[in-house]
């Protein structure tokens, strides 16, 4: 079970991956956004611990897409994205002026959207 802490290459992110009482939760830390194994195993139909597994090789291998968004040049939030072009277009018509996207892979390449 990959339990423990993930640091990109470049030492941008943690990725969390912890257990309290028995819910996995996985996440950046410093950051808001997270989610659990419970999820990715329904997302994905395999138990628990396959589904963390699966989520983190795709993280750390350069499969997912890492979004981050920026408020006044500040990083304020970095989540694991399905949608870059959704995520965008949700920036520009709800975040304040100042909001901006980025998207990454885990050894800090930019993606472009």
């Amino acid at each position: 079970m990959p339990v423990g802490e993930y640091t990109s290459p470049d030492g941008q992110l943690r990725l969390l991956v912890i257990c309290p009482d028995g819910d996995w939760t996985l996440g950046f830390d410093g950051f808001s956004w997270h989610t659990h194994g419970s999820i990715l195993a329904s997302l994905s139909g395999k138990d628990e611990e396959a589904a963390i597994g699966d989520f983190v090789a795709d993280l750390i291998s350069g499969k997912s897409i890492i979004a981050l968004k920026r408020i006044g040049g500040s990083v304020a939030d970095a989540w694991v994205t399905d949608d870059p072009a959704d995520d965008v277009l949700s920036s520009q018509q709800y975040g304040p002026g100042d909001e901006t996207m980025e998207f990454r892979r885990w050894d800090g390449s930019s993606v472009e959207v």
